[in-house]
């Protein structure tokens, strides 16, 4: 017969077994793919309605090439103080939720404190502006730690366990994602169709067609086209801006402008890399 005992509460009650994975996991870094993905995530969250928004709100404007560019420009607001109020006290993004990663205090394992995740969120956009360069610095670190990281005393752990399938899914996702988004932003900077150089040539196409309305109110005014700039710049209302401007998008040494009794043509180069014909009327 099987004999049932009742312990003696006088006896010491067995130690609580602490499970090897779950010590394991508090102190085990969380990877670079996986991290990427929550990033995007909360990127994502952040930037697609603020985009939408600032879309909306240009809609109704007339803003000019550089206006747009520093309005979908300012995201990095609202994403800092994102990322700063669902890093801080324990709390987690959702992006790092979903994934299963958490950030901690990298001496001591404590939460962040509102300060460091402020500093932790400022350096995204350090590590972003030294072409990225500040993110690489995870895949040498033996902690896995960004310099965003460094700067704010943090690490990046993992929050619960993962299945084998979980686990591979976030790494080939998060490699895949990781390899795009390098190509796409070396491209748009340093390639024949990068970001920056389309600027440039925007925004010379722009100042040549300036030059062109102003060709038409000299006409208007005198019943003649002129080729002098000074006189062009004079009619802009500020001559000094006007002629930094020009200097600033086009190329002076090709600077052209060429007129009859019925007509001008502009012609001119962009300060681009290719240095792209430009050209008035088209």
């Amino acid at each position: 017969m099987e004999e049932y005992r009742i312990q003696n509460i006088m006896e010491d009650a067995p130690a609580e077994t602490v499970s090897e994975d779950s010590e394991e996991l508090e102190a085990k870094p969380a990877g670079v793919a996986e991290r990427f993905v929550a990033l995007l995530i909360d990127w994502s969250i952040i930037s697609i309605p603020y985009q939408l928004l600032a879309a909306w709100v240009l809609n109704s404007m007339h803003p000019d090439l550089e206006m747009i560019y520093v309005v979908f420009g300012a995201v990095v607001i609202p994403f800092i103080l994102y990322e700063t109020v669902f890093t801080c006290g324990g709390r987690s993004t959702l992006g790092k939720k979903l994934v299963g990663i958490r950030v901690v205090n990298y001496r001591t394992g404590e939460p962040l404190s509102f300060p460091r995740a402020f500093i932790r969120a400022v350096g995204y956009v350090v590590s972003a502006v030294l072409l990225m360069c500040g993110f690489l610095l995870a895949f040498i670190d033996g902690d896995r730690r960004a310099l965003h990281d460094f700067l704010a005393g943090s690490a990046v752990l993992q929050s619960r366990p993962k299945s084998w399938g979980e686990k591979t899914a976030l790494t080939l996702t998060g490699g895949l994602l990781m390899l795009m988004f390098a190509a796409q932003f070396y491209n748009q900077l340093f390639g024949a169709g990068s970001l920056t150089q389309q600027r440039m040539i925007d925004a010379a196409r722009e100042h040549v067609e300036k030059i062109g309305y102003l060709e038409e109110i000299h006409n208007s005014h005198f019943g003649y086209y002129t080729n002098d700039l000074l006189r062009l710049s004079i009619l802009s209302g500020d001559p000094v801006q006007f002629q930094r401007d020009t200097f600033e998008v086009l190329d002076h040494k090709d600077f052209r402008i060429g007129i009859s009794e019925n007509g001008y043509k502009i012609r001119a180069h962009a300060r681009d890399a290719k240095k792209t014909p430009v050209s008035y009327p088209r």
